[in-house]
């Protein structure tokens, strides 16, 4: 079966006409393109032996096409000579840039001018496998007589001949690098790669314009054009005043239908505010061109937002003695250091502190919180309220843990009736007031106190605006592995519901695949004092129609349906996200019926009860789910485990950031499993799920699904475009997973990732393996550890917390304050990413301590403070 990424490739007749001509075409250009991590910048231009190696290696080919212009083709096929160890299949695809052989690498087309491939800062994935518009088609590559053959389908050549393709690039489908596969380059004169090309004479319908054009402004450099497609035709060509458009940009011919061209990359001097004129050609697959249709319009010019002005901070005064209030998001060591770029005096004078007042602002319905650094001599108590108010206050005592030669804050515990003060080191407090949705605006009064003497007035302005209860951008902390009582469970979301996010544990292993393996691990003990029927609950028979919800239900349904928070601050929220237990080993472990074939569509031929239990099931859950009212419970179908074809314990695929080709086409197989169980789940929220850190290399697959996909921060980064078009395309979600920053770095960084995804359209982060039941983070510094498993001196459970989650939390609220910003002003996605640069430039990197990381996002650290500025600007415009 084969797959396109953004047209449907129209066949012509494989079989040779009568009469048709034959053609051999010689390679004129050949590169390997190197995709190895320190060798990005390495061309291979020259190398008489150039590599196909999974990811690593790309080659790419461009042909000598004179003798074939004009002509149709009926019949293609590549030849390359073998070099070194065999390769069996592949990926073609068409090159959406023009490149140089010599001077291309990764990273650049080597075109003078353009720094990129196509336009700046492409890698060379984004115009080849289907990504930008290109043709993609699957192949084996058969080796005869030392010679690799692979079937090459006429379009992709017409693509090369009509001029919207700029040569051939070859994928090898495995990802075994424990080889280096080559071929002979053209450098190899009696061992070159070439096509065999056969035509006939028969030309192609003669193509029409499209019609009905239309413009729309999108920003100052980039315009929106659609039109309605002829009935005939294979690409277009799109002039902007005369300059041709990339092809990267530009999608073929879908007949009959509505499209969508993003006018983009483009000379600085066409984008100046004013009229301009767009010109449109239909081009067929013998390269004659349509007459061109015309629009013109009133393009780049970027209506103007409001920066309001900032209120200075309020004066100085003289501080009280040693009493420091700083924002939850930033720190300072046991010393006294600052953590991260701070500026001087900044300890007493701050956005929230002069040294004598504290002064707050924030929506009904938020929660705001502080910290108070306390020095003295004795041991003191410590307390904060707002004058007449029975709101709720919590106050927490940070533990310093060692770290790069420093103590740091990081977990928060309980404060205590007392506390031990020094006169030479912090003890940082922290405290956190719940504002009640129906908080009227004004001005409220509280107090700080310490037993000591020591006072300070707090000052609370609750603004004019209300915070949605439900978060509109999600931070799901990823686990995996429940805890053994679900009383422990509960208690993990009920901190994460404090803080505005939510807990999702991983409940099966990556050896479920196995006949009679355990397929999941659901057996928590439930307030029952029985624990969960995990047995029953995998018993499931091939061709069963129905599961075992019962525990399932006891022990999640009220966190499912939000009752369990009826009480709590923001009231009942069902679960953002939760993962079911559906995966290619439950209801059925996968290996009893997998066949040996890589290919996932086929993999079950011989047994097709596998896939109709999966949908049976599924739609089982689906019935409970509406019985229940879990209509806004964000489920996810997740395949979390990464295998091979030779592990017989595991899945036969990488299925958690897939690699290989048949790793994406598996998770096409299952989404469309997915999709048919699912299929009456219209008020049921079920999402299939894929954490992805190679969005480059789908090869056609998952191509027009709008799924959840989880990018890790590197892809996000250095594929933004690539994820962002198919959003735009495809209606997918995208979250943006990674690490959350180490405890020696500032808090604010995690502000900087949310935001950063956030102003590109991402709806969430999923920071990784974010619980400690070890306790360790109390006493050591965790990078991970944001939720912390501790013991009562009783025995009892307890869930502490990092301080980490308050910058999550701050992160989130402040989403909601730009959110509302954006409605109140309608404003487009690019006017508010304006406005948040102007605030905070948000430039960073992915620190990775290896190929597999999840990444941990560092941006500038010296604009970090800024997002307090932005925080400011967006409550002027609220006021």
């Amino acid at each position: 079966m084969t797959r396109f990424a953004s047209a449907i490739i129209l066949f012509f007749a494989w079989s040779a006409c009568l009469g048709a001509d034959s053609v051999r075409l010689p390679v004129i250009q050949d590169n390997s393109i190197v995709m190895v991590d320190k060798e990005w910048s390495v061309n291979a231009g020259s190398s008489g032996r150039i590599r196909i190696k999974g990811n690593q290696h790309i080659v790419a080919l461009s042909f000598d096409l004179s003798a074939i212009q004009g002509k149709t083709i009926t019949r293609a096929e590549l030849v390359c000579h073998q070099a070194a160890e065999t390769i069996f299949a592949v990926t073609l695809s068409t090159i959406a840039a023009p490149w140089e052989e010599m001077t291309s690498t990764g990273l650049t087309a080597g075109i003078k001018g353009v720094n990129g491939w196509g336009y700046p800062g492409a890698r060379f994935p984004a115009v080849a496998g289907g990504n930008g518009f290109t043709l993609v088609h699957q192949s084996a590559f058969e080796l005869r007589d030392g010679k690799y053959h692979c079937d090459v389908p006429v379009d992709l050549v017409h693509a090369m001949t009509s001029g919207i393709a700029f040569g051939l690039a070859i994928h090898e489908h495995e990802t075994d690098y424990g080889r280096n596969p080559t071929i002979f380059s053209r450098e190899q004169s009696a061992k070159q790669p070439y096509l065999v090309v056969e035509t006939d004479h028969r030309t192609d319908e003669v193509p029409l314009p499209p019609t009905d054009l239309k413009l729309a402004p999108v920003d100052g450099k980039s315009a929106r054009l659609t039109l309605q497609a002829p009935r005939l035709g294979f690409a277009y060509k799109v002039l902007v005043d005369g300059y041709q458009l990339g092809r990267h940009n530009i999608p073929l011919v879908h007949p009959g239908s509505r499209q969508s061209i993003t006018l983009r990359d483009l000379p600085e001097n066409l984008t100046k505010p004013g009229l301009h004129t767009v010109e449109v050609i239909t081009v067929n697959r013998t390269g004659q061109q349509s007459q061109p249709a015309q629009v013109k319009g009133e393009l780049f010019s970027v209506a103007p937002i409001s920066f309001p002005k900032l209120r200075p901070l309020p004066a100085a005064t003289p501080p009280i003695s040693n009493v420091a209030v700083i924002p939850v998001t930033d720190k300072y060591d046991r010393n006294g250091r600052a953590v991260g770029d701070l500026p001087p005096g900044y300890r007493t004078h701050n956005s929230l502190y002069d040294g004598q007042r504290i002064h707050l602002k924030a929506a009904a319905g938020e929660v705001i919180g502080f910290q108070v650094l306390l020095r003295g001599d004795d041991e003191v108590s410590v307390n904060c309220h707002l004058n007449s108010l029975d709101w709720r206050v919590d106050l927490f005592q940070a533990k310093y843990v060692p770290t790069r030669g420093r103590h740091i804050p990081d977990p928060l515990v309980p404060l205590p009736e007392t506390i031990p003060l020094s006169r030479e080191r912090d003890q940082a407090v922290f405290v956190d007031c719940y504002i009640p949705f129906e908080t009227t605006p004004g001005v409220y009064n509280g107090i700080f106190a310490v037993s000591d003497g020591r006072e300070v007035p707090l000052k609370l302005t609750v603004l004019p605006i209300q915070l949605p209860r439900k978060a509109s951008f999600l931070c799901e902390m990823n686990s995996y592995g429940l805890p053994d009582h679900v009383d422990d469970y509960y208690a993990l979301q009920q901190v994460a519901y404090d803080h505005r996010v939510h807990v999702n544990i991983l409940h099966y292993s990556h050896h479920t695949a196995a006949p009679g393996a355990r397929k999941s691990n659901l057996d928590m003990r439930l307030r029952s004092g029985r624990r969960m029927n995990n047995k029953r609950y995998d018993a499931i028979e091939p061709g069963a129609k129905q599961a075992y919800w019962d525990d399932f239900e006891a022990a999640f349904g009220p966190y499912l349906d939000g009752s369990y928070f009826e009480e709590g601050h923001r009231g009942r929220i069902q679960a953002p996200g939760f993962y079911l237990t559906f995966h290619e080993s439950w209801p059925l472990n996968c290996r009893a019926y997998f066949n040996g074939d890589p290919d996932a569509y086929r993999s079950f031929a011989d047994s097709p009860a596998y896939a109709q239990t999966y949908v049976n099931v599924l739609s089982d859950f689906v019935r409970l789910a509406k019985s229940r009212g879990w209509t806004e419970t964000g489920f996810q179908v997740y395949f979390n485990n990464k295998g091979s074809l030779n592990e017989q314990t595991k899945a036969p695929w990488i299925l958690d950031e897939p690699s290989s080709y048949w790793d994406y086409r598996a998770l096409q197989y299952y989404g469309e499993l997915t999709d048919r169980g699912r299929r009456r789940a219209s008020d049921v929220q079920i999402d299939y799920r894929i954490d992805i850190s190679r969005p480059e290399f789908c090869r056609g697959e998952l191509a027009g699904r709008g799924d959840l996909w989880v990018v890790s921060s590197s892809a996000f980064q250095n594929y933004r475009r690539l994820i962002t078009d198919r959003m735009q395309r495809d209606g997918l979600q995208v979250w943006v997973y990674g690490t959350s920053n180490p405890v020696h770095e500032s808090n604010r960084q995690l502000q900087a990732w949310a935001l950063d995804a956030w102003r590109y359209a991402a709806t969430g982060l999923v920071p990784w393996q974010t619980v400690d039941k070890s306790g360790q983070a109390l006493r050591q510094a965790d990078q991970l550890g944001l939720f912390i498993f501790d013991k009562t001196p009783e025995g009892k459970t307890v869930i502490r917390h990092s301080m980490r989650l308050k910058a999550f939390r701050e992160a989130e609220q402040l989403i909601e304050y730009l959110t509302m910003v954006q409605q109140r002003h309608d404003w487009s996605s690019s006017q508010m990413q304006a406005f948040i640069d102007h605030y905070a430039t948000l430039t960073g990197s992915v620190r990775k301590l290896n190929a597999d990381d999840a990444g941990t996002a560092e941006y500038n650290r010296r604009a970090l403070l800024n997002i307090e500025m932005l925080r400011q600007a967006a409550v002027e415009l609220l006021r």
